[in-house]
C-alpha cells in the first residue's frame, strides 16, 4: 500500500512539473493593412499590423482572392506582403493563412486604386 502512494505521488508530481512547463500562448490577431491603398500594378510592399504573431511558422496572404507573391515576417507584430496585380478597382479582403491552420480575415482592408495618368487622355487649351 506504501508503494502504491508513492508512484501516485511521483506521477502527480510530474503532471504538475508538465503543467507548469506549458505556457499558454497568447492568440495571433491581425488588425490592418498599412497603407490601405495600392495601385493596380501590384508590387507594392504592404505591412500586415497584428500581434503575438508566430515566428516559427509560415504564412500566405491573399488581396482578395489573389495570393502576394511574397511573404516575409517582419516581426511579431507584422507581415510584409508585396500586393498582387488585379485588373479592376475597389476594396478588397486581406485574409491571412497560417501554416498552423488559422485563418484570420480583415474585411475590406485594402483598396486596388487606378493610377493611370489622366494628361493625355483629356488635353486642355492654354
Amino acid at each position: 500500500m506504501r508503494r502504491l502512494g508513492g508512484i501516485a505521488g511521483v506521477i502527480i508530481g510530474a503532471v504538475l512539473v508538465l503543467a507548469a512547463c506549458e505556457k499558454p500562448q497568447p492568440a495571433m490577431d491581425f488588425q490592418r493593412a498599412d497603407p490601405n491603398f495600392g495601385g493596380l500594378q501590384g508590387g507594392k510592399t504592404i505591412r500586415v499590423v497584428g500581434e503575438n504573431l508566430r515566428l516559427d511558422i509560415g504564412y500566405a496572404v491573399y488581396f482578395g482572392q489573389l495570393r502576394s507573391p511574397q511573404v516575409s515576417i517582419q516581426n511579431d507584430k507584422a507581415l510584409l506582403a508585396v500586393t498582387p496585380r488585379q485588373w479592376t478597382p475597389g476594396t478588397v479582403d486581406v485574409t491571412i493563412r497560417a501554416d498552423n491552420g488559422s485563418v484570420f480575415v480583415i474585411h475590406k482592408a485594402f483598396e486596388y486604386i487606378n493610377q493611370r495618368g489622366q494628361l493625355l487622355e483629356s488635353p486642355q487649351e492654354p
